[in-house]
């Protein structure tokens, strides 16, 4: 899945710069759209890729955690995204309780595989 998202947005942007290609410009003018338009034509898609891929795993932890939450009848407060485990933060008898985890993902996909509980 994420190779076709990202090979959608390089193709987009083909287009685009196929598009605006065509379009009348004086010597200078091309000049500058072709260095911006060749740094944004690589540099666009790999943004718009990383934002795709940060808010497709936070639902799918966001996911993880609501659904021990449920399973174990507390109330889910959030989840937090630390270097290498994610921390869910949930409240029990009005306290916060924090429960570490780490979750493996199918490749190239945010569908979550298997979820590791850390103890403390």
């Amino acid at each position: 899945m994420a190779p076709l998202i990202i090979a959608a947005l390089y193709g987009l942007m083909y287009i685009l710069m196929k598009m605006m290609i065509s379009l009348e410009m004086s010597n200078e003018v091309r000049l500058l759209f072709n260095i911006i338009g060749a740094i944004s034509a690589l540099i666009v898609p790999i943004a718009i890729y990383s934002f795709i891929d940060v808010r497709l795993t936070r639902r799918a932890i966001n996911q993880v955690g609501q659904k021990w939450c449920l399973d174990q009848n507390v109330e889910f407060h959030k989840v937090e995204r630390y270097k290498n485990h994610f921390a869910l933060i949930y409240k029990e008898s009005g306290k916060n309780i924090r429960k570490k985890f780490r979750v493996r993902f199918t490749i190239t996909t945010w569908f979550v595989n298997t979820v590791e509980w850390l103890d403390k």
